[in-house]
């Protein structure tokens, strides 16, 4: 009795690996496209997704013929997708190979282009269609020589009215930053000042009484009413508060490039980016979903309480041509997030070694869903051509590593026009420093 138990055990097994019996619900599911099949015209784009896809699983993605191509996709098992894009008439397939383990499986899903309503189509080609931005290349800190070209790949559909187009800031290759650049300068500087301002999103039903630092122009005049100033938000890293960036001595850049004359004068905001009761409290506190649930929560912080009460208080100009918005390392992180979600608050955008959020992400022991999809981190069209977007990553930085990268290519796939910058330094004022130089001397400039 015993040897037939074992012998239909040994052919129950059996039954299972080959897939003869269902294996619970997990065989059930089986891993498919949302598509099998779909029809798209010339220049139209088509996301299909990955069902019933695992974690650990990986997908690799292909197109055949020359009818489509992969403008967008995300390779992770459980979020896997490509969007495909019609460049002519014609068919095409989009393959999937869903790999798990030593296990693969090819997915197809056939996709038939037709003529868009354009009577005279183009096709979609890999060729660029407009002037190069740059691609920099640090070589030696503080000097940055540039040595590449990145594609720039929209033409800017409108212009500001005074402020100089977004273009001419992409076209100007001179990143050397100067001798003494981020000294400080007693005669140079400005005002460094504490203010405490009431926020109503940390605590629901509750007004809280929140930190900032504020970094004023070497002439500033509370009483001079007239003379308004541009004004730059600044996010400190995972941990730091808002005492961080201007310990760096990150205003001194400014105050010197003003000098300099090649910086328009400007007030810096210097935010604790933490906006939740949590702050990084308990066990795992810095590298935790609750922590980072409190840094997305400072976007609200920020247009809500922060910047009316900064735009009350200061000699300000309000509106978005003269708003900007960088940061390093988290503060690298909110910046992506405030500037692509509110988008209507910021022309300016310099994320100098962002932090992982922005897509889903594993990371520090954390595993989280991310603020986008990579197809969704674009410019919205109302603005696009009127946003300027600065990346910074350090060629030798072992804390955020590849994901300033991941963010720089889904600008690529969205073709949103943007620098990035590559210095040899790490995680640090090597890189956000000569970063941060290059941000402000392109930023808030008027037509001549």
């Amino acid at each position: 009795m015993k040897k037939i138990k074992r012998v239909l055990a040994g052919i129950l097994a059996i039954a299972l690996v080959a897939g003869i019996i269902p294996g619970g619900a997990d065989a059930a599911k089986a891993p498919k496209l949302t598509n099998k099949k779909v029809t798209i015209k010339v220049g139209q784009k088509k996301t299909i997704k990955l069902k019933n896809g695992v974690k650990k699983a990986k997908v690799t993605w292909k197109v055949t013929g020359k009818a489509i191509k992969i403008k967008a996709k995300n390779t992770k098992g459980k979020k896997a997708y490509a969007t495909i894009v019609g460049k002519k008439e014609g068919r095409g397939t989009l393959v999937a190979n869903y790999k798990l383990g030593k296990k693969s499986k090819k997915l197809s899903c056939t996709v038939t282009v037709k003529a868009s309503d354009n009577m005279t189509p183009a096709p979609v080609t890999d060729a660029p269609v407009s002037p190069t931005a740059t691609n920099v290349v640090a070589t030696s800190t503080p000097t940055v020589a540039p040595t590449a070209t990145a594609t720039v790949t929209a033409e800017p559909t409108k212009e500001p009215s005074k402020m100089i187009p977004i273009q001419e800031m992409l076209d100007d290759d001179n990143y050397d930053c100067p001798d003494g650049y981020a000294d400080v300068n007693d005669d140079t500087a400005g005002e460094l000042i504490d203010i405490v301002y009431p926020s109503t999103v940390i605590t629901e039903g509750e007004e809280v009484m929140r930190k900032a630092k504020v970094a004023l122009p070497k002439d500033y005049d509370s009483e001079d009413t007239e003379t308004r100033y541009p004004v730059i938000y600044f996010n400190h890293g995972i941990g730091g508060n808002e005492s961080t960036m201007p310990g760096d001595k990150v205003q001194n850049i400014l105050w010197n490039a003003v000098d300099e004359g090649v910086a328009v004068p400007a007030i810096i905001v210097f935010g604790s980016g933490c906006a939740n009761e949590y702050n990084g409290q308990g066990p795992n506190a810095f590298f935790s979903i609750e922590h980072y649930k409190g840094y997305n929560n400072f976007l609200n912080d920020v247009r809500k309480c922060l910047k009316p009460y900064i735009d009350e208080e200061f000699n300000t100009l309000t509106d978005r041509d003269h708003t900007a918005i960088c940061g390093f390392s988290m503060g690298g992180r909110v910046t992506l997030h405030q500037g692509f979600a509110a988008q209507d608050l910021y022309r300016y955008v310099g994320a100098f070694c962002p932090a992982p959020g922005i897509f889903d992400f594993t990371d520090q022991g954390v595993t989280d869903e991310g603020l986008f999809e990579p197809e969704e981190f674009k410019i919205a069209d109302e603005y696009v051509g009127d946003t300027l977007v600065m990346i910074a990553k350090g060629l030798n930085d072992g804390t955020v590593h590849k994901f300033p990268g991941e963010y720089h290519d889904a600008l690529v796939e969205n073709e949103v026009p943007h620098i990035f910058l590559e210095y040899p330094g790490g995680h640090d004022g090597s890189v956000f420093k000569p970063a941060f130089y290059n941000f402000v001397k392109r930023i808030f400039k008027e037509k001549n």
